[in-house]
């Protein structure tokens, strides 16, 4: 009895292994860390006593690396071939605060800082990280690293095949917990992790099993792109950025929970947003692909999915608003089925692609989502495409798709929506079965399109409308040549239900628009984010009412004079036109932490103890970087970034809504946070009223109703200091800016 009970416990402990390594022994070879001079005291580095134990292994042809309980205090261990590494229960490799004793695997040995991890396997094959114990990367940040914060990845594995992650726990990764490049044959099975960056992220990466993972993260949980053979399944995911953003042909992503927002909050902003649900990134160049050839996403399929809080359930994008579009080669076919999404945001499923390289088939089956509404068509004026903005629908929209089909799709929203539930633009073939959407008295025909070949409902060919326009609503503010404005239509249908075709002409220009109205009604439909290029007048057309728009010249944009001065340390752009400022500026790392990084527009020594600024923040480019960040920056010194003293800044991002960030005492880096609601309207006003070391934030969309989005104390905030509007990886538009003293 005993032997077969022998028995037992070693075939469990074989299947752990690597195949290559069970065809070679029928007993593993064990070889425990502590023979090797580890010790589990959390004090003394273990670093030698692991590295002897897996040299060992690998010269025996391989075997268990075993880590019995402790906690084991370590830089970088690389991992060999036919080595498995087993944490047994209680076991715990803690990564050391030494950022010294990290090494990095970067192709061509160049050293760089973002390869840095705390377990490595380069280059080898059969390889194993398993059992119960945990990985903890000690939070180890480095100044050096991705946005000058970023630390060493907690278990890394490049250029590998045959590579088994199974019951682990990584927690307080410095960057990401577990990240593959050029791997194939990759099982990943019950891991868990907490905070750091991404859960997993994986790039040229073919055949691999992810199953049952527990991941929390402080960006997003599953990452990457060059994905072939994927699957994943019975998971639940929650990011402070993506539940899931990939890339990659032939994925199925099934019976997964994806829910925000994230117990951990993301290690770059401090948000806790959970942008979408599902961001398709769609493949481009790849860097020296083994496994995966770069080739647009195709086969993506999503089945059984839940998602809960949620800003956008699915954004999929790569025309110019995208981000890395210059890297992106397109879209095939994209399927989602059994998709249930409660307490979405405001922004749509979005679908975007370039006129020249169209989506080629989104399929949507059996989706049904609830979304936060309590928008009206004109709030979508101005701003922008971004999975976190307020766009001209509330459920669904698609740019340049060649063929959509939604069928047993129910869209509706918590409070009240003016907006349309469907909004196509340049869509071949429109495909509705048992489409649902909930509208409210007054709002805007659930389907809208601008330009669309063909309508099918319910296995029919839509009929086509006979309407009358009976007016045409002007923009209440003045227009300015150049600028984005908005045109509204009144009509009614005369005869039977059907697809009504109401294009707007606007000088030579037409704008294409139809939509969807039942039998005899009568609606307002909105054009948004109208330009004309000219000063002057602008004929508008139709039906048979005929108007002209008074169109006013734009002033001419000089450079910024006094009492005005500006700074940056980005690429950046500055105009002023009398009370009209612009700034344009990029850049590679946040202003949260240490990136530092902005384009400034800034008065010397304004803002005395008690005062009060305030500003009008525009999108003029509707430009919408997920990372953008402009507003109000207060600083003793903003020509002298990363010095020590009083720093606040109030800002808008398409990401996150307004908030305030402030410095620590003595630190000059931006180290705390407060936010508002995680979505922006733009235009806007931002105020911050110092009373002292005392700093209280709102904001308002009219100038009249504010909201607080914050109170902080900085205790460096002595006497006056410098006061300005800045932005960084945005452009904006900033009115309105005044200091008033109390």
């Amino acid at each position: 009895m005993n032997r077969v009970k022998i028995g037992i416990f070693l075939s469990g402990l074989m299947l752990l292994l690597p195949a290559a390594q069970l065809a070679s022994a029928q007993t593993p070879k064990s070889f425990d860390v502590t023979q090797y001079g580890a010790t589990g005291d959390g004090v003394t580095s273990a670093t030698k006593g692991i590295t002897a134990a897996i040299e060992a292994s690998a010269s025996a042809g391989g075997g268990t690396v075993y880590v019995p309980a402790g906690t084991y205090v370590t830089g970088t261990i690389h991992l060999k071939s036919n080595v498995t590494l087993w944490l047994s229960s209680g076991a715990t490799l803690l990564g050391t605060k030494d950022i010294t004793a990290y090494q990095s695997v970067a192709p061509g040995g160049s050293g760089r800082d973002w390869y840095d991890a705390l377990i490595v396997a380069k280059d080898v094959h059969d390889v194993a990280v398993v059992g119960p114990g945990i990985i903890d990367g000690n939070h180890v940040s480095n100044p050096n690293g991705e946005e000058h914060i970023r630390g060493p990845h907690a278990l890394l594995f490049f250029n590998t095949e045959n590579v088994t992650v199974r019951d682990v726990t990584i927690r307080n990764a410095g960057n990401y917990s577990l990240i593959l490049r050029h791997a194939e044959g990759v099982t990943i099975d019950g891991l868990k992790t907490l905070g750091g960056w991404d859960g997993i992220n994986m790039h040229d990466v073919k055949n691999a099993t992810i199953s049952n993972c527990r991941l929390s993260t402080g960006d997003d949980s599953l990452a990457g792109a060059y994905w072939e053979n994927v699957t994943v399944s019975n998971c639940i995911l929650n990011a402070a950025a993506n539940g899931i953003r990939v890339g990659g042909r032939n994925v199925l992503i099934s019976d997964t929970i994806i829910y925000g927002p994230a117990k951990t909050a993301s290690g770059t902003s401090l948000r806790n947003v959970t942008e979408a649900g599902f961001q398709i990134l769609p493949n481009g160049s790849g860097n020296g692909n083994k496994y995966a050839a770069p080739s647009p996403v195709d086969n993506m399929v999503l089945s059984n999915i839940t998602m809960i809080n949620t800003g956008t359930p699915i954004y999929v994008a790569y025309s110019a608003d995208a981000p890395y579009s210059a890297r992106n080669l397109g879209v095939g076919r994209i399927i989602v089925n059994n998709l249930t999404a409660l307490q979405a945001g405001r922004t749509p499923i979005y679908i975007s692609a370039p006129k020249d390289n169209p989506a080629k088939s989104i399929i949507l089956t059996n989706v049904r989502i609830t979304f936060a509404g309590g928008e009206t068509p004109a709030q979508s004026e101005g701003q922008g495409f971004s999975p976190y903005s307020v766009l001209n629908s509330y459920g669904v929209f698609v740019r340049n798709v060649e063929s959509v089909e939604l069928h047993d799709v129910r869209v509706g929203s918590t409070v009240a929506d003016f907006r349309p539930a469907f909004f196509g633009e340049n869509v071949g073939l429109l495909e509705l079965d048992r489409f649902h959407a909930e509208r409210v008295p007054g709002g805007s025909p659930s389907i809208e399109a601008a330009g669309i070949g063909r309508l099918v409902i319910d296995g029919k060919q839509a009929a086509v409308a006979k309407v009358s326009v009976s007016a045409l609503k002007m923009p209440q503010a003045p227009v300015t040549a150049g600028d984005p404005f908005a045109i509204t239509e009144t009509i009614q249908n005369l005869g039977a239900e059907g697809l009504a075709e109401i294009p707007l002409q606007i000088g030579t220009q037409t704008v294409p628009r139809s939509v969807w109205l039942d039998s005899g009604e009568k609606t307002d439909v909105t054009f948004t984010n109208l330009q004309y290029a000219e000063a002057g007048e602008a004929p508008l057309h139709a039906g048979q009412l005929s108007k002209v728009l008074p169109v006013a010249q734009k002033n001419p944009a000089q450079p910024v004079s006094a009492p005005f001065k500006t700074f940056h340390n980005v690429t950046f752009a500055f105009d002023q036109s009398n009370n009209s400022f612009y700034i344009r500026a990029e850049g590679d790392s946040t202003v949260m932490h240490y990136g530092d990084q902005y384009g400034s527009i800034y008065l010397n020594q304004a803002l005395p103890p008690n005062s009060t600024v305030v500003v009008k923040v525009d999108n003029p480019d509707l430009r919408s970087n997920w990372p953008g960040l402009s507003g109000i920056i207060v600083r003793d010194k903003i020509d002298q970034p990363g010095r020590p003293g009083a720093y606040v800044i109030l800002g808008s991002s398409p990401a996150a809504g307004t908030y305030l960030e402030w410095a620590g005492h003595d630190s000059g880096v931006l180290n705390q946070h407060a936010e508002a609601e995680g979505f922006t309207i733009w235009p806007h006003w931002l105020k911050l009223h110092r009373q002292g070391t005392r700093f209280i934030a709102s904001s308002s969309t009219d100038n009249v109703h504010w909201t607080q989005v914050g109170q902080c104390d900085v205790p460096d905030a002595t006497g006056a200091l410098d006061v300005g509007m800045f932005a960084f990886r945005s452009s904006n538009r900033f009115t309105e800016f005044a200091v008033s003293a109390q």
